[in-house]
C-alpha cells in the first residue's frame, strides 16, 4: 500500500513527505559518521541509565513503537533519557571536504565494513547540519533495529484501509528525533541475520537499500507564547448533556490523559504545543465543549491516494481511503471537526479541534450551531496515531499556520471526585496532565481505566 519512486537514484516528495526508498549504491550515500569524513574522529557517547518519572512519557510510546529522542531539550542529560541511542556527536565541517557537506542526507545510512567473522553493524544517523533546530519523523519498516544495550527496539504498526475495504497492516518502527543545529545522532542499528521477501523466497539484508524508510523532516517552530491562556472554560468532551442519549456509567467513567501540553511525542511545537490527548475506545462518542458554529469538517478517512501514489481517476485503482498508526505519512492525513465559539466576544475569539475522529461518523455539518455536550460524532484513530484516542486543540485562529492556546474544562462537582496532585477539589476548573485520568468532575483516581 505505500509507494515508491520509479526512478533509481530519485528522493520521491509528495505533500512534504520525504521517501527514502533507495536504489543507490553505498558509495554514492555520504554517511554522517563515516562517508569522506577526514582523518578525525569523534567517541560516541556513552550509554547511562534512564531516568525514572511518575508517567514515563517515552516509555509509554516506545511500548507502541514510538521512540522519542527530544535532543535539543535535553542535550546534556540525552543519553540518560533515551538510553537506546547510540550516540550524539556535533558536525564538524572541518571534518569533511567542502564538496561532499551538501550531499549529507538527513537519513544516513551506514551498511557498515565486514569483520573477521564476516558481520557488520549497519547503523541509521538523523543529521543535521543546518543552524537550527530540525523535527524528524523516521519510519523504518518490516525490520528488527537494536538500541545501544543491543537490545531489540518494540515495533508497531500502521493501517492503509482502501476503497475496496481492504486494510492492509504493516510492522514498522517510528522514531521522533527533535535534533539541535549541527548535530549527527546516530540512531540505532539493524539487528543481524534478518532476511526480506515474500515467504516462499528470502534473501539476507545486507544493504540499508533493502529496506523502506520514509522520513518528513521540518524545522522546529516553537511556540510564540506558551503561557497563552484563553479564559473560556470547556465543557468535557465525553460528557453529553441532559437531552443526550447518556449511559448510565457516562458520570463515572473515567479517560487517561495520554498527552498534555508541551508534550514529547507531538505537543512540542506552536501548532500543538496545548493540546490535549485523551485515550479512548474507537467508537466513543464525543461531545461539544463549547456553544458554537461548525465550521470545518473532514471525516472521510484522510486518505486520498491510490496504492501507486498517483492522482490517476482510474477506476482500476484502489483509492486509500483511511490510514492510521504510527507511520510518518500518517502526518498529512487525518479526521476533524472545528467549532468556533459563540459565547466569547468577537475581539477574543475561540476556535476548538476535535482530531483522529472515526471516519463517516460526524452527526454536524459546517455551518451547523452546536451546544454543550451536544454529540458532535466517535472517536477514532486516523491518521498519526499510535493507539485510539481523542486529540483536542484550541485556536484563537482557524488560519493553517496558527499557534495553540491553553483552555481548562470547567469542573462539575461530584462527591464521587477524589482530587489530589495539581486540581484541588474546589477550583472550578481543571488542566489534565498527561498520565492522570479524568472525568467531567476533574482529576479521579488513576485505576478505572475508562470504567
Amino acid at each position: 500500500s505505500e509507494s515508491h519512486p520509479s526512478k533509481e537514484d530519485t528522493t520521491y516528495y509528495n505533500t512534504g513527505l520525504q521517501y527514502f526508498q533507495y536504489h543507490l549504491s553505498s558509495n554514492k550515500t555520504i554517511m554522517a559518521n563515516k562517508g569522506k569524513k577526514k582523518a578525525r574522529s569523534k567517541k560516541r557517547a556513552t550509554q547511562q541509565h534512564q531516568s525514572s518519572n511518575d508517567f514515563d512519557e517515552c516509555k509509554y510510546y516506545a511500548n507502541l513503537g514510538c521512540h522519542i529522542a527530544n535532543v535539543a531539550r535535553c542535550r546534556v542529560e540525552a543519553m540518560k533519557k533515551h538510553p537506546w541511542l547510540l550516540g550524539i556527536e556535533p558536525f564538524e565541517p572541518n571534518d569533511y571536504d567542502s564538496e561532499d557537506i551538501a550531499h549529507i542526507p538527513e537519513v544516513a545510512m551506514n551498511d557498515g565494513e565486514e569483520d573477521e567473522y564476516g558481520d557488520c553493524e549497519m547503523s541509521l544517523t538523523l543529521t543535521n547540519i543546518k543552524d537550527t533546530t530540525s523535527i524528524l519523523f523516521v519510519t523504518v519498516y518490516e525490520v528488527d533495529l537494536g538500541g545501544a544495550d543491543g537490545k531489540t527496539l518494540t515495533s508497531g504498526w500502521t493501517y492503509t484501509t482502501t476503497a475496496k475495504n481492504t486494510t492492509t497492516q504493516r510492522k514498522c518502527t517510528t522514531f521522533i528525533v527533535l535534533c539541535p543545529p549541527q548535530t549527527f545522532v546516530h540512531l540505532v542499528t539493524l539487528v543481524p541475520n534478518q532476511t526480506i521477501g515474500s515467504d516462499t523466497e528470502r534473501i539476507p539484508i545486507t544493504s540499508w537499500s533493502q529496506i523502506e524508510i520514509e522520513s518528513d523532516v521540518q524545522q522546529w517552530s516553537f511556540h510564540p507564547n506558551v503561557k497563552d491562556e484563553h479564559p473560556h472554560l470547556l465543557h468535557f468532551p465525553f460528557h453529553g448533556n441532559e437531552e443526550e442519549a447518556v449511559n448510565e456509567d457516562q458520570a463515572t467513567k473515567s479517560y487517561q490523559c495520554s498527552q498534555s501540553e508541551n508534550g514529547n511525542l507531538t505537543h512540542f511545537f506552536h501548532g500543538n504545543y496545548h493540546a490535549i490527548d485523551f485515550a479512548c475506545p474507537i467508537g466513543t462518542p464525543l461531545y461539544s465543549a463549547i456553544n458554537g458554529v461548525v465550521v470545518e469538517v473532514k471525516d472521510d478517512g484522510g486518505g486520498g491516494q491510490n496504492q501507486n501514489n498517483t492522482t490517476s481517476t482510474n477506476e482500476e485503482c484502489d483509492e486509500i481511503i483511511e490510514v492510521s498508526g504510527i507511520a510518518a505519512m500518517n502526518l498529512f492525513h487525518w479526521n476533524s471537526i472545528m467549532i468556533q465559539s459563540t459565547d466569547v466576544e468577537t475581539s477574543d475569539p475561540l476556535f476548538l479541534e476535535y482530531v483522529h475522529i472515526q471516519t463517516n461518523s460526524c452527526a454536524v455539518k459546517v455551518g451547523d450551531s452546536v451546544e454543550r455536550g451536544q454529540f458532535l460524532c466517535r472517536s477514532g484513530s486516523v491518521g498519526f496515531s499510535p493507539e485510539p484516542h481523542l486529540h483536542m486543540a484550541a485556536y484563537r485562529s482557524n488560519g493553517v499556520d496558527a499557534a495553540t492556546v491553553r483552555v481548562k474544562f470547567q469542573r462539575i462537582n461530584n462527591d464521587d471526585t477524589r482530587e489530589s496532585g495539581l486540581d484541588s477539589a474546589d477550583a472550578p476548573s481543571f488542566l489534565p496532565r498527561v498520565g492522570q485520568w479524568y472525568n467531567h468532575n476533574g482529576l479521579v483516581e488513576a485505576n478505572s481505566e475508562g470504567k
